[in-house]
């Protein structure tokens, strides 16, 4: 569960911030399979240069996060996917603390898979879908030169002519159903609050 952690924030390393080099004109015109191809070798050479500087500073991680990461992705909707249908009774106060502690959570993970990256390359497949659709599965491999290829696959919706990123798997495991998985016990007891209180303990960890 660890390793399918890292390499699912790997995987938004990827994409999503590849995504932030794209200028919003030109990415408008892109299916989602070369949205996300397209910068993926950007995003590499920016990461293979500032890993170091990243791992160890952990605020230069967090603004790389919120400039290059967050704006490319749905986190609301992939938080709300997450909680499932407790959101809809949860007040919006407890909404955007959940947001804001899951966003937390996987900012944690980021360090970890950094320092996994190395001679990774992301190889896209050819987009299944209509030209007109606007939330379609984005699947992929990436290769390694010390292991075999891994699957990756994007949830992807466009909104507003652009691009986002809400859900992705490695190995055929999704990111949000892995994650409701481990919160729905936690809400079914303890309810939201519950949860709120679970994550900012994790949280408060080393």
């Amino acid at each position: 569960m660890k390793n399918a952690v890292k390499m699912w924030v790997y995987g938004l390393l990827m994409g999503a911030m590849g995504l932030g080099f794209v200028a919003p004109a030109m990415a408008d015109d892109l299916p989602a399979n070369e949205f996300v191809e397209k910068f993926s070798n950007e995003v590499l050479t920016e990461i293979k240069a500032r890993k170091k500087e990243l791992v160890a500073d952990p605020a230069k991680l967090d603004a790389l996060i919120d400039q290059k990461v967050m704006p490319n992705v749905n986190f609301r909707k992939m938080t709300q996917l997450v909680v499932g249908a407790p959101w809809r009774a949860a007040t919006p106060a407890q909404r955007d603390a959940i947001v804001e502690q899951f966003k937390i959570l996987l900012t944690k993970t980021y360090a970890g898979a950094l320092s996994q990256v190395g001679d990774q390359t992301l190889k896209v497949d050819k987009l299944r879908a209509r030209p007109e659709d606007t939330d379609v599965v984005v699947n992929s491999q990436v290769l390694r030169k010390d292991g075999p290829p891994v699957d990756l696959a994007y949830r992807v919706e466009k909104k507003d002519g652009k691009w986002k990123i809400y859900d992705l798997s490695v190995l055929g495991l999704w990111l949000v159903d892995s994650y409701k998985a481990q919160f729905q016990p936690i809400i079914n007891q303890s309810g939201v609050d519950g949860l709120i209180s679970s994550l900012k303990a994790k949280n408060s960890q080393g």
